[in-house]
């Protein structure tokens, strides 16, 4: 009996091992059905294949189905596979044949397409590419023999699921067996070749791979059909990067992380990479042309901030808006007698300039200031007046508006009297520098 169980317990042991070994071999089977770009056209930095060139791989960014992928669909009876030429991509195309109309129509997942076509001098013009049902041109495949050619390029389409189809409309005379030979469909390496039944429940991202600074937002979209579905957003580590359920993704820390959405209910799935990088502040920086300022109450001057990068922006502040304010463009404005801090800060960041304003108060009529104008034509005229002329400048400025004027006294040789009338809506600024 014992002897019984013992072999019964091999051959059962035996038997697990070889369905164990069955699975792993199907599982190793299973073939990638595309091939993916590692580098580009001519060994160049970026993509650089064109219409004309000979593409025998998928560039970077790029992957490559052959010819005779299952969910290419061809028009019976009006093409067939040709294996004659070893030029082609895996050493076969497929062939329209001669006849007066032929067709093939496929649809992908991503946002660009390249058409990978055999080139001959008798190869029809006239085969039509439409994009979602609108006409894209056609096919460059007529011209001298060349081997895996880019027929037809198409970038920048939104990401999302696109019908492609080739439509030959006329045969040449000359043609002797074909009228084209479509060789291999290039592709986003984060799309695919899809089913028509894929256009009825899908979803895709308007990007796939996302950079943020730390504490920076960029939003994703997703295409859903059908268009009622909820998406479901989420986050494969919320301490690197945060999304909301409107697709706004807020970086948090230096790291890579993937963003989902989800179709509600469904299986249907899409993601986008996300790289957050450290801020490099070093990089950047910001001065004030001005470190103090001295103003009388109610004058005005302006700051000027230097920003690195160029197109930063600056965000102007002060620590006591009763002693002096200061809008977006750093003009400060003196309110009453007292000491305020004006800040200029580079957005979204701690980097920030400051200058110390001094605000004075008007109190001795008899003292004297130089009233520096500077006109909108850019003339500057300057007056050696008292606190009182001054004051009452400071009061007309305030209250007058258009062609109001405002009149200085001037002594000039050889006159006995001088009077000089300034224009309100003439005025660019003006400076009070006592004495």
């Amino acid at each position: 009996m014992i002897k019984l169980l013992k072999k019964g317990f091999i051959f059962l042991s035996l038997m697990l091992f070889v369905i164990i070994s069955i699975n792993v071999k199907s599982a190793s089977a299973v073939e990638i059905d595309y091939e993916e770009g590692v580098i580009n056209f001519n060994n160049t930095p970026e993509n650089s294949a064109v219409v004309g060139n000979s593409l025998k791989k998928p560039e970077k960014g790029w992957k490559r189905y052959d010819d005779n992928h299952e969910k290419l669909i061809y028009e019976k009876d009006t093409w067939v596979r040709y294996t004659g030429n070893s030029d082609d991509y895996k050493k076969g195309s497929m062939g329209a044949k001669k006849k007066v109309t032929a067709k093939m129509e496929f649809w992908f997942l991503g946002s660009k397409i390249n058409i990978i076509t055999y080139r001959a001098p008798t190869y029809t013009k006239d085969a039509v590419v439409k994009i979602d049902g609108i006409d894209q041109g056609y096919l460059q495949s007529y011209g001298s023999t060349q081997a895996q050619t880019v027929a037809f390029k198409k970038e920048g389409l939104p990401f999302g699921i696109h019908k492609v189809e080739v439509i030959i409309t006329n045969t040449p005379s000359n043609v002797d067996t074909f009228t084209l030979r479509l060789d291999a469909i290039d592709i986003d390496i984060d799309g695919s070749l899809v089913d028509e039944e894929a256009l009825n429940n899908s979803i895709a991202l308007d990007k796939n791979s996302l950079e943020l600074l730390e504490g920076s937002q960029d939003k994703l979209k997703a295409t859903v059909t059908p268009d009622t579905a909820k998406v479901i957003w989420t986050s494969s580590d919320e301490s690197i990067a945060i999304v909301d359920q409107n697709g706004n993704v807020t970086a948090i820390k230096e790291g890579i992380v993937t963003i989902t959405a989800q179709a509600e209910s469904t299986n249907l799935k899409a993601n986008c990479v996300v790289t957050v990088k450290k801020k490099n502040t070093t990089s950047q920086s910001i001065t004030i042309d001005k470190n103090f300022l001295e103003l009388l109450e109610g004058s005005q001057d302006k700051l000027i901030a230097t920003v690195i990068p160029e197109n930063s922006n600056v965000i102007w502040s002060s620590n006591d808006e009763a002693i002096a304010t200061v809008d977006k463009d750093g003009n400060v404005t003196a309110i009453r007698e007292g000491e305020a801090i004006i800040t200029a800060k580079i957005e979204n960041t701690d980097i920030t300039a400051t200058s110390t304003v001094i605000v004075k108060k008007l109190n001795n009529e008899q003292s004297s200031a130089i009233l520096s104008i500077t006109l909108v034509n850019g003339i500057t005229k300057e007056y050696d007046v008292t606190n009182k002329v001054l004051n009452d400048y400071l009061k007309w400025f305030d209250s007058a508006q258009g062609t109001s004027t405002f009149k200085f006294s001037k002594t000039i040789s050889p006159y006995k009297k001088v009077t000089e009338y300034i224009v309100h809506d003439k005025i660019a600024s003006f400076e009070v520098r006592e004495y």
